[in-house]
């Protein structure tokens, strides 16, 4: 039976329920509950069984692309370049040749 709780707590064959929580009971319990305490519960009007819906499939979330890593400009000889103070809009120091900020 779908019945609505109407005590701040209540404890039941599927749990404590809440003030509001909504949950099927059986019968014999709902019987009990109501001659113990009438205000406890609220019996709702049984719904007619609807066919399960198909579930669609679970949409993947979208991959986030990792940042491009930057890379170390070398010298001809695998050393490591160093930046021309020189040259203030261009770094020497990496690859793409931007500031790092």
């Amino acid at each position: 039976m779908r019945v609505e709780i109407k005590l701040r707590s209540l404890s039941t064959t599927k749990g404590f329920m809440r003030n509001g929580d909504i949950v099927d009971l059986p019968d014999e319990e709902v019987s009990r509950i109501i001659k113990v305490r009438p205000q406890a519960l609220v019996i709702l009007p049984e719904l007619p069984l609807e066919e399960p819906k198909p579930k669609a499939a679970p949409k993947k979330p979208a991959a986030k692309k990792a940042p491009a890593k930057r890379k170390r400009a070398r010298k001809a000889d695998g050393t490591l370049k160093a930046d021309d103070p020189s040259t203030p809009d261009v770094n020497e120091a990496w690859e793409d040749g931007k500031h790092i900020k």
